[in-house]
């Protein structure tokens, strides 16, 4: 049996940044690593909102990555060329992440 497909992979940058910027605390979130041919979801909630900086905190970590995001780009401020993503907690990405958490190999 093949390995699941990446649920977010049919999400544009503009759909993740527009979701992001209308959450509120509490809200949930969604965290996407891929690295050495692993993708990992985590699905947490957000912590705190910084509209004028534009960035989002979340109550979990990344694998990599820190719990900071910016709302315009979906990339964490501790690494911003890092791995780690926001991406919209949509049912097929919770759905995704429950089956699968921890991750999976050559998605």
């Amino acid at each position: 049996m093949p390995p699941p497909r990446d649920p977010s992979s049919g999400q544009t940058a503009e759909e993740i940044e527009r979701y992001y910027r209308n959450v509120k605390i509490g809200d949930p979130a969604a965290i996407r690593t891929s690295q050495y041919g692993r993708l990992e979801i985590k699905i947490t909630t957000v912590s705190n909102i910084n509209p004028e900086a534009g960035s989002i905190h979340l109550n979990d970590d990344a694998v990599w990555g820190g719990v900071a995001y910016s709302v315009e780009s979906g990339k964490s401020y501790y690494a911003t060329s890092g791995q780690s993503s926001l991406i919209v907690p949509n049912e097929s990405v919770t759905a995704w992440a429950k089956a699968n958490p921890r991750g999976t190999p050559e998605y």
